[in-house]
């Protein structure tokens, strides 16, 4: 009875875990240690185009860029020592050619006597998220170039200011006329 109890409980495991693979929003892919697909997920199918028929039997070097011929062979060396690849960004390419941005982990997948039989890899495309990063990078580049060339204006303003007063009251009243001088320049920059 405890058997067909722990058989029935395995099985619920096997189904649940089943699901949460096959529903996951990720790619996640089965491989042997020859780089071959032995299994293909809805997130696999939604991230690179394939359907999961064109993939099993198939190198996942189809994936690959031209540009990283070393990438796959260096993981499936880990792999074969059961070492586990940690999370990485890398690129890969649809079926379609186009390239995106993901991140990956790979972990070796052994058979019942703990020998190393395969791989399991989980991709997730980021290429949205690499894209903001990169727009993020730009604006913020552009916003520092603006205020050194803000603090460029200021000090010259002071400069000027210092140099044609006598007194600091004199300069005080120059500055001050001088930025709102500035300022009312930048509004007529803004309109319309």
């Amino acid at each position: 009875v405890e058997q067909v109890e722990f058989r029935r409980e395995a099985q619920i495991a096997l189904g649940q875990l089943a699901s949460l693979v096959e529903t996951s929003e990720d790619a996640i892919i089965t491989k042997d240690l020859n780089g071959i697909v032995t299994s293909w997920n809805k997130g696999a199918e939604r991230i690179f185009g394939y359907e999961a028929n064109e993939m099993i039997g198939k190198p996942i070097s189809l994936l690959i860029p031209p540009d990283r011929p070393d990438e796959e062979p260096s993981i499936l060396a880990r792999l074969r020592k059961g070492q586990r690849v940690e999370h990485y960004e890398t690129v890969r390419r649809r079926k379609t050619g186009e390239l995106i941005d993901i991140s990956l982990s790979v972990s070796p997948l052994a058979d019942a006597t703990g020998k190393i039989v395969g791989a399991s890899k989980i991709a997730r495309d980021i290429t949205v998220r690499r894209h903001a990063q990169e727009v993020q990078s730009l604006l913020l580049g552009e916003m520092r170039h603006r205020i050194n060339n803000l603090f460029a204006i200021t000090n010259a303003l002071v400069t000027l200011s210092a140099r044609m007063s006598k007194t600091p009251l004199e300069m005080e009243v120059a500055i001050k006329e001088r930025l709102a001088a500035l300022s009312r320049a930048h509004q007529l920059t803004r309109r319309g």
